[in-house]
């Protein structure tokens, strides 16, 4: 994809994500590699329901900028891509019940929803870092070669795919999941699928990530 089309396809999905209430206000960030080399990210401080595709920052192959104000977490962006050769986007957000699990310290690894097994695994959480530092790309780097999302805790979640259209299909399906476990403790139930039956699920999702 052409860096003119990625970038009105980054502003598309930031817009969409903000209407779900999903990227809030200035929170968060998005970025995409370029087949050249290069990366975009969201700029600083931007309210990605407002976003336009000239904002987004082009960062050369060692990250510096073209020119503007890349986000305060490209550190985060930096190392899933460095362990992750087969990622291609990341998105950064605080959508409201995962980050409530972010903060409770609760994984998403509970065998409740086929799809969940399927398209999103199991969800770990990372320990605390600061949100801005180099701290922060290292609290997460442990959970990234075996999981496509991440809860950072007293933070938010943090998700990456093989473009960005999948990295929001992830963000999306985490906050679903996040509210459907969440009413499920409220009914009191702790009914899981049988563990015979994840192990076939996992086994399918393996199968449906070979290339």
């Amino acid at each position: 994809m052409n860096e003119y089309k990625l970038k009105q396809v980054m502003v598309r999905v930031a817009r969409r994500l903000d209407q779900k209430g999903i990227l809030t206000s200035t929170d968060g960030n998005l970025s995409a590699l370029l087949d050249d080399g290069g990366t975009l990210i969201t700029p600083s401080g931007s309210c990605k329901g407002l976003l336009e595709p000239e904002q987004l920052v082009r960062l050369f192959r060692d990250g510096s900028p073209r020119s503007g104000r890349p986000s305060s977490e490209i550190a985060l962006h930096r190392m899933i891509y460095a362990k992750r050769p087969d990622v291609r986007a990341i998105i950064h957000a605080h959508p409201p019940y995962a980050t409530a699990y972010a903060v409770a310290g609760v994984a998403l690894d509970q065998p409740i929803l086929s799809e969940a097994i399927l398209t999103l695994g199991k969800v770990p959480v990372a320990s605390y870092a600061m949100p801005t530092a180099e701290e922060l790309a290292r609290s997460v780097e442990p959970l990234v070669e075996h999981h496509d999302a991440v809860l950072m805790r007293f933070h938010g979640a943090v998700c990456f795919a093989r473009d960005i259209e999948q990295a929001c299909y992830l963000m999306e399906t985490l906050e679903h999941v996040a509210r459907i476990d969440f009413i499920r403790r409220s009914l009191g139930s702790n009914e899981l699928i049988p563990q015979s039956e994840v192990a076939r699920l996992e086994q399918l999702r393996a199968a449906m990530r070979m290339p």
